[in-house]
């Protein structure tokens, strides 16, 4: 289970990845260097670490050289997005491909619990209610505490580090995802974490959507089960319901990015540079 040992930090992220896409350079070093100058924290080794990890997560990129700009359709679509909520959305889905921990906290421990109102896969519902808490699972919103995340960590994933959940944890709240809550009525206040009155912008949906999926369609895949849509991996990342994944999808078929078949979707572009210029020219 890999993950970087750093926070989030969306807003210093935009900077960076606006700075990148108004520089367009191939130099890793120079990028990083410039982005070490933007960055607002006073410690110069904390903005030089931030600007490496902002390199690392957000674009193509070798050691030593950038790659060609045309190439960096993530980091160009948040760069021209003018929408903070959905520029972090996309920070978020974007950093989980990265950081493991933060997208397996999300898609086998929040999405079943929260979303599902089920047990996590390995674990009966009698097993989870003993290792979570016996009313955690009944009550309408369900949550996950901190105790039982850390225990799966250890003896599912055979991670041990206690900080780096935490700060995975930290992701998720920053996200908007989840909220924290303390057990005030169990002994020693347990802390908790719940799902959190979320949505994401038609933005990110599709580029969460076609993320997954257009590398199949450029496999030969051209129909996609409508049904396959309410639990794939990025509905998991994004924690989206049945219901949100329905607007969603409705949303970009508005908008003809999508196109139903049946009980079966298409995808309408095949390229994710297309994609990234169609969500900057409409208006969603």
């Amino acid at each position: 289970m890999k993950t970087f040992g750093q926070e989030f930090h969306p807003h210093d992220a935009i900077r960076a990845l606006r700075l990148a896409e108004k520089i367009k350079t191939g130099d890793r070093k120079l990028l990083s260097s410039r982005i070490t100058e933007e960055l607002p924290q006073s410690e110069k080794s904390t903005r030089e670490r931030l600007a490496s990890k902002f390199i690392q997560r957000y674009l193509k990129a070798s050691r030593s050289k950038i790659a060609p700009w045309n190439s960096q359709d993530f980091a160009h679509l948040v760069a021209k997005t003018r929408h903070a909520p959905t520029q972090i959305e996309l920070l978020y889905f974007q950093l989980t491909k990265t950081d493991e921990l933060v997208g397996a906290l999300a898609r086998e421990l929040f999405f079943p619990v929260c979303v599902l109102n089920a047990a996590p896969r390995e674990y009966s519902a009698d097993e989870f209610a003993a290792c979570n808490g016996s009313r955690l699972i009944l009550e309408s919103a369900p949550l996950l505490t901190r105790e039982f995340i850390v225990h799966h960590a250890q003896t599912r994933w055979d991670f041990y580090s206690v900080s780096s959940v935490d700060r995975a944890l930290r992701v998720l709240q920053s996200s908007g995802l989840i909220a924290r809550e303390r057990m005030t009525e169990w002994r020693d206040h347990p802390s908790a974490f719940r799902l959190a009155a979320h949505d994401v912008s038609p933005v990110t949906f599709a580029w969460a959507l076609y993320d997954e999926f257009l590398p199949r369609l450029e496999s030969g895949e051209l129909l996609f089960a409508r049904k396959e849509f309410y639990e794939a991996n990025f509905a998991r990342t994004l924690l989206l319901n049945q219901k949100q994944v329905e607007q969603g999808i409705e949303v970009l078929r508005r908008h003809q990015l999508l196109a139903a078949q049946s009980e079966n979707l298409r995808l309408m572009l095949g390229k994710g540079s297309t994609l990234v210029e169609a969500l900057l020219a409409k208006a969603m």
